[in-house]
């Protein structure tokens, strides 16, 4: 095979194993997502099992470059091809599906393994076996591009899956395809290690001219001295750091929004952009550009955190996900180019190259490791970015005086640096790491981190009488609320008032006894409707949230309420499931969908074939009522578009600020088989709005348009894109 054609089947070769790479981690994780309940913290642990995986894959590559015939690497790698075609498709089957207690984090890292483990590892190897061959065919060339040509192939699959192919084709079709495309990638890997054991005699001929090893003494630049503890040391700690700040990054944006593909993808495409800049060419990198600004936005950030009360929420700063996604955006791609911009810096010869990647890789894992499994088990809230920023400055610092440059010649320039350094991690520790007991008027009485969130119970406006009320709060979105007053104490509050959707569906409940499933928790609000006779059945995935409502005192609603009152713990589709198919349907009366995470209720609890379980689980003219606000997402269309295929009417009832009654503004849909139970809806509401002197605009009922529910998408567990509802209200600070 001719030079320049070889050339070209080693970059193709490094870019397609690195896309497919980067495509299988959002395509595994999204289909797994329903099964734990739809939290941040499945992607963080996704991300985890990747960067070991990553790190095994580079291990394997040093082990085979620096300790093998380059002439048996074909079969070696043959033999793990064929292993990982074995283990193929690469989306778990359902009987992983989560089953009793377990621990969540290790039966996730377990079906990873069994499911992804190898075909990632070998995919993972090919871009530092791709450059080890490279440099012994062509010693006169740099390596280092293909690491550039690596990352565009991943920065490619992430940016296609949420805007080409998530929202254009079933899982299980990209599964498929997937499939062959790792086939036919692994064959172009082993004919590649054909043509670099080939090639080695004529390399090594040809080595020996003037003037080739004169062209290759230039590409080993910056040094080909074998490299020290502390190079090693940074090689491992500044990509360690960066992992960490792009994970925690994203556990911030899916916190405030909803974990979906989307915002899993930017914090990491941003990551890996930084990755292609900053090895594509070194004066891409320069650190007067970039160190002063990355200071000055993190400030911002801090100065936010201070303006909104201790968090970096997008519901105490009043803004947007949108502008909080391009503030955390700028954030991350400027640190980030501090660090691999550094670590870019540290390179050493070609000789060495597969030991630098392994650190790398190295690194990444313990980023991914303090993460996903450690920082859950030792902190109670998500510290983690800013214990990445304080990390990010100190390790630019270092790897400052260890390479001067140009700017830093003067002792006292070095000595600026490194204070610098230290006052921000100062700094940053003080305002973030302690724990919160006071905001203003509220204070935290109680905080855990679980796997699913971070739970706090907030006590507000203690010296005010009228006003006084605990909280619950899980992440940044408010759970439910109870009012300390006497004469409030049994009164629903926040989304569940007597003038929200749910309030006239309870007040609309007929005198004899009924039966009420209801998905989610909170605080128990619900339970305040109950009567004597009522069965109140709660479906709630987090066993704290159960602890906190029912058990420590906190609220008082379940202990008050005058139903009968039952817990099913575990995610509520799951458990609806095995209900359906061990006792048969359940008969509701009334089936509330209130389970949310973040911003939006999990996709897969709002799936055409969820829709069908819940329908099974009613009695007929039975009654299903989804909770639809949401700040970023207009939900009420893929709902209204639900029914609509079902042929069951419905309706949504929407509701103001109700400042005097504490009733946040609300969004609920309602339907039913029993048309006449809608109608009773208009009365119900005109005598709510006269009783409680409320403005037509603070209670209104409204009915589907046809043109929006034909173009609402219908959602099925195989095909859901969350990005493509995003609401227009999301982009109001742009303008």
């Amino acid at each position: 095979m001719q030079i320049p054609l070889q050339i070209a089947l080693f970059a193709t070769v490094t870019f397609a194993s690195a896309f497919l790479i980067f495509l299988v981690q959002p395509l595994v994780g999204k289909h797994i997502l329903p099964w734990f309940g739809g939290v941040p913290a499945i992607w963080s642990v996704c991300l985890c099992f990747y960067q070991l995986a990553l790190f095994a894959g580079y291990g394997y590559a040093h082990w085979l470059a620096s300790r093998v015939r380059l002439s048996r690497h074909l079969l070696i790698h043959a033999l793990l091809f064929m292993g990982a075609l074995a283990e193929l498709p690469v989306l778990p089957s359902a009987s992983w599906k989560v089953s009793g207690d377990v621990n969540l984090r290790a039966h996730i890292l377990a079906m990873l393994a069994a499911n992804v483990g190898l075909p990632f590892v070998m995919l993972a190897a090919t871009g530092p076996l791709m450059q080890a061959w490279y440099a012994r065919s062509f010693p006169a060339r740099s390596p280092y591009v293909l690491y550039a040509v690596s990352n565009a192939g991943s920065l490619l699959a992430l940016l296609a899956f949420p805007f080409a192919i998530e929202p254009n084709l079933p899982l299980s079709q990209v599964s498929r395809v997937w499939t062959w495309a790792f086939a036919g990638c692994g064959l172009a890997v082993l004919l590649c290690a054909w043509l670099a054991s080939r090639g080695e005699r004529l390399a090594v001929s040809a080595a020996r001219e003037p003037a080739a090893r004169a062209a290759a003494a230039r590409v080993s630049a910056p040094s080909s001295a074998r490299p020290g503890t502390a190079d090693a040391l940074l090689w491992i700690a500044l990509p360690a750091c960066a992992v960490v700040l792009f994970m925690s990054v994203t556990n911030q944006l899916c916190l405030d929004a909803a974990s979906i593909p989307f915002l899993w993808v930017v914090p990491l495409a941003i990551y890996l952009l930084t990755f292609i800049l900053s090895f594509a060419s070194r004066s891409l990198y320069r650190r007067s550009v970039f160190a002063l600004p990355a200071v000055l936005t993190v400030c911002a950030l801090l100065a936010l955190r201070l303006a909104t009360g201790g968090t970096l929420s997008m519901w105490n700063a009043g803004v947007s996900i949108v502008t909080l996604l391009g503030a955390y955006s700028v954030v991350l791609f400027l640190n980030c180019m501090l660090l691999h911009g550094e670590l870019y810096r540290l390179r050493p010869a070609p000789a060495h190259l597969t030991g630098y990647y392994l650190c790398i890789a190295g690194g990444g894992s313990l980023g991914g490791i303090f993460v996903g499994i450690v920082a859950p088990q030792v902190f109670s809230a998500y510290h983690e970015l800013p214990l990445s920023w304080a990390a990010s400055w100190t390790l630019f610092a270092v790897a400052c005086l260890r390479d001067p440059g140009p700017l830093l010649r003067s002792r006292m320039a070095r000595r600026a640096v490194a204070g610098v350094a230290a006052m921000s991690m100062l700094l940053l520790l003080g305002l973030f790491v302690g724990r919160p007991t006071a905001v203003g008027d509220a204070k935290v009485i109680h905080q855990k981190r679980t796997f699913f969130n971070v739970l706090r119970v907030i006590e507000r406006n203690p010296g005010k009488a009228r006003t006084h009320h605990m909280r619950l709060t899980s992440g940044t979105t408010a759970h439910g609320a109870q009012s300390l007053a006497p004469a409030l104490r049994r009164v629903p509050i926040m989304y569940f008032g007597a003038a929200s959707g749910i309030g006239l569906v309870m007040s609309a409940m007929p005198n004899q006894p009924i039966y009420v499933g209801i998905t989610g928790l909170g605080v128990g609000s619900l339970a305040a409707y109950g009567r004597e006779g009522d069965r109140f059945r709660y479906y709630e995935i987090d066993p704290d949230v159960v602890r906190i409502a029912r058990d420590e005192g906190y609220f008082s609603y379940l202990a008050d309420s005058l139903a009968e009152l039952e817990f099913i713990l575990g995610d509520a589709r799951l458990s609806l499931e095995l209900e359906l198919e061990r006792d048969g349907p359940q008969n509701f009366d009334i089936l509330i969908l209130d389970a949310f995470r973040s911003d939006a209720i999990p996709v897969h609890l709002i799936t055409s074939e969820a829709f069908d379980l819940y329908l099974k689980h009613l009695k007929p003219g039975g009654v299903l009522v989804v909770h639809a606000s949401s700040v970023n997402f207009d939900l009420s269309p893929l709902f209204f578009r639900q029914a609509h295929e079902r042929g069951i009417p419905a309706i949504a009832i929407s509701n103001g600020m109700i400042p005097r009654y504490f009733q946040y503004s609300t969004e609920w849909v309602v339907m039913s088989s029993n048309a006449a139970y809608l109608e009773r809806f208009e009365p119900l509401s005109a005598k709510i709005r006269e009783k409680m002197k409320l403005r037509p605009q603070q209670l209104q009922i409204s009915h589907p348009d046809p043109d929006v529910v034909q173009s609402a998408p219908l959602w099925t567990d195989d095909y859901s894109d969350l990005f493509s509802v995003l609401h227009p209200v999301a982009f109001r600070d742009l303008w």
